[in-house]
């Protein structure tokens, strides 16, 4: 039986002890923001639009959603290095919908990670970008690192002449070398697109390359992952001529109302993610590589960053060929161990569950109680002896429970 809008309210009155107490969040999309930054959204600035640019509004008494529009603006250029910001759009998957409409036409190519690498649905062939009517081309992907296939990419580049190349994936366990692509597309006049989605937090904590320094021309991102806001779009720009695109179309085609309550509470995230001066992206990092050993110490296979190269707050755990993967994470859930998947983007037909640090840490974990994140998740999950994994159902909830509950209280 249904249950009533009240009990609704009860439930969801009940869900940031449960999320902060009883579960183990390691899905590696998911975030909090800061007392201060939820206490901030204000329902009162959305109570009617706030249509057209910054002080030049069509509504009465929209100069505090200016003045906000503005700060918010100036916040996200200084963390990320950018010459302009646009913090209006709902969702990075509109923010990038908005792009090719911005920078593009209908049939013109565009080169994007394929879904079978790691490519979000906002991205790839198939995608959001139909919408806009692109023509979309894969790009090349080395399986056996992990990465884009850089070499290739910049061949496809100079023979295809894309109008825009998208870089960055929903998967990222490690850094792109993207710079030569970059280049490659400008050689070609090529825009560059960088979807920063997942470790928007990790660039503005200096602890993952910023696209900017490598000439990317565009970055999007959602705002809810690594870096600690409330879910929400962003599209930062390296040339302040690019600017003018991409808010005219936004003015006149796309943002006749939008939630501006929340604007507050994403002043505040940025505010905050420029006094943290890293520490917190930093933090993830090393949990990662905690993480990754403490994993592999346990008999766990593991995909993640090795020798040089530097993690990000995704792991994988690469699943056995023949287990559902949406069956073991609801058999992982059902204990209180909350984590997503994935394709298993080194071999294909292959499935892995995808972990993030990212939630555990803001909630003050650190590389000392990885150990114990390992032991918890080895008892959920096991080796199949071929390298790869099996979630283990009929699970002793109530020792997975009690692991959890001590972990939590360190």
């Amino acid at each position: 039986m249904a249950r009533s809008i009240d009990e609704l309210l009860g439930a969801c009155a009940a869900r940031l002890p449960q999320l902060t107490s009883k579960r183990l969040m390691l899905y590696a999309g998911a975030n909090l923001p800061s007392a201060r930054a939820m206490a901030a959204y204000n329902p009162a600035l959305s109570a009617y639009p706030a249509m057209g640019p910054a002080y030049e509004k069509e509504q009465p008494e929209t100069e505090l959603v200016s003045e906000l529009e503005d700060y918010t603006s100036q916040a996200a250029m200084r963390l990320f290095k950018a010459a302009w910001a646009e913090v209006r759009l709902p969702s990075c998957t509109l923010a990038n919908l908005a792009v090719f409409h911005a920078y593009c036409q209908p049939g013109d190519r565009v080169l994007a990670p394929a879904a079978e690498h790691g490519g979000h649905l906002s991205q790839r062939r198939g995608g959001t970008a139909a919408l806009a009517g692109l023509v979309i081309e894969d790009l090349p992907f080395d399986r056996a690192t992990c990465q884009l296939d850089t070499a290739r990419a910049v061949e496809q580049v100079a023979r295809v002449r894309p109008k825009l190349v998208v870089l960055g994936r929903s998967i990222m366990v490690k850094a792109d070398d993207i710079a030569p692509v970059v280049a490659a597309a400008r050689a070609v006049g090529a825009r560059t697109l960088f979807d920063a989605s997942h470790v928007l937090g990790l660039i503005a904590g200096g602890a993952y390359p910023n696209p900017f320094d490598a000439g990317v021309d565009l970055i999007s991102s959602s705002t809810y992952k690594t870096l600690p806001g409330r879910p929400q779009g962003l599209v930062l720009g390296r040339n302040p001529q690019d600017a003018k695109a991409l808010r005219t179309l936004l003015d006149s085609r796309m943002l006749a109302n939008y939630d501006a309550g929340r604007l507050p509470s994403l002043a505040v995230t940025l505010s905050e993610a420029l006094e943290d001066d890293g520490a917190y992206a930093r933090s993830i990092v090393s949990n990662s590589e905690a993480l990754h050993r403490a994993l592999l110490a346990t008999g766990l296979p593991v995909i993640a960053a090795e020798g040089q190269q530097v993690h990000t707050h995704q792991l994988l755990l690469p699943l056995s060929g023949g287990d559902d993967p949406r069956s073991g994470m609801q058999a992982v859930q059902a204990s209180g161990v909350l984590i997503g998947t994935c394709v298993d983007p080194t071999q294909a037909g292959h499935h892995a569950l995808r972990l993030g640090t990212q939630f555990i840490t803001r909630q003050g974990l650190g590389c000392a109680q990885m150990t114990e994140v390992a032991r918890l998740l080895a008892q959920v999950l096991q080796a199949d002896g071929q390298g790869r994994l099996r979630v283990q159902h009929g699970l002793a909830k109530a020792q997975v429970q009690a692991s959890i509950q001590r972990l939590m209280k360190i």
